[in-house]
């Protein structure tokens, strides 16, 4: 009679992992697959009111918006898909023979996620960087739009390659272009204007997606629109400066004052105390209470450091 093999048990579980993940897979995105398919078995691009009729889900919404949003030659959300689950299974693969399975589990979706959670954080630099841009464009844009006679198409165009430092805001601007003059869908216009609004992801960038929308569908004049958002614009950079310059007395008290404080205590301790150097060591690092006052400080100084560079990073916005 044979005795209890663990790398059965093991190789059970793991296969009933492998199994569980696939089917959620296959459940998640059960209408992503059967639209893949479709188009499979027509082997030719939709027809408008078939296209006009698939609407994308949820999470191939958000997909699309931040893969154009952060990379110049975009993925298309099944593709970034499949490379995920193909990084997870990778992974687990190989830690599955050293590790055990919850661990491998755990290990594999923390890999898995990183180019996700690397997008979202360039999305939110690119973000911040683009705000800043915000008069520089609406300026332009605005200026192009009279000269153009109010076509916001050629406005667009001229703002593109006549406009100085929108490095963000111009390759957004090109997307939208593009898909302004190559279809007359309504429903694609409003998705290229969303596209900007969520590159830029501000209120301003919303309102100026909006105006150029509503001036490509309906050739409404939106230039009192445009000079509201650029006054309001000017009001924001002011106070951004205001606020940068109360900040910045913020940020040298942390980073100057703290660290110069203990070493201050040092000095007052050594000279004033009477405490040798290795004392005043032994006493903050070898005893329970000094080496928890020491983390604590060091803790919160860079929960400080934190705060004041998510304080003084904003986007410009109002």
């Amino acid at each position: 009679m044979t005795g209890f093999d663990p790398y059965a048990v093991i190789s059970v579980a793991s296969a009933a992992i492998y199994l569980t993940l696939l089917t959620g897979i296959l459940i998640f995105m059960r209408g992503d697959i059967a639209r893949l398919m479709a188009a499979l078995r027509r082997r030719r691009r939709l027809d408008p009111a078939r296209r006009l009729a698939s609407t994308p889900s949820a999470i191939g919404s958000h997909l699309s918006g931040l893969l154009a949003a952060t990379m110049k030659r975009p993925l298309t959300p099944t593709a970034f898909l499949t490379l995920l689950i193909a990084m997870f299974f990778i992974v687990f693969t190989a830690s599955a023979t050293n590790l055990t399975p919850f661990l491998s589990f755990a290990i594999a979706l923390a890999f898995a996620s990183l180019p996700y959670l690397y997008l979202r954080v360039r999305l939110e630099r690119i973000r911040r960087v683009g705000s800043y841009e915000g008069e520089n464009l609406v300026s332009a844009l605005l200026t192009q739009y009279w000269i153009s006679g109010c076509n916001i198409e050629d406005a667009i165009e001229k703002t593109i390659e006549k406009a100085a430092g929108i490095p963000v805001t111009r390759r957004l601007l090109s997307a939208l272009l593009m898909e302004l003059r190559s279809t007359g869908s309504r429903e694609r216009v409003a998705a290229a204007a969303n596209a900007l609004a969520y590159g830029i992801g501000t209120n301003w960038g919303r309102m100026l997606a909006y105006n150029i929308r509503s001036a490509a569908l309906t050739g409404r004049d939106i230039s009192l629109a445009i000079e509201d958002i650029l006054s309001q614009l000017r009001e924001a950079r002011a106070l951004a400066e205001e606020r940068k310059r109360i900040n910045g007395e913020s940020v040298r008290l942390v980073v100057f004052l703290i660290p110069l404080s203990y070493v201050g205590s040092f000095f007052v301790s050594v000279t004033l105390l009477g405490l040798s150097p290795a004392r005043f060591a032994r006493n903050q690092f070898a005893t329970a209470e000094g080496f928890g006052f020491f983390v604590a400080a060091v803790f919160l100084f860079f929960m400080n450091l934190v705060l004041i560079e998510v304080i003084t990073n904003r986007k410009l916005d109002f």
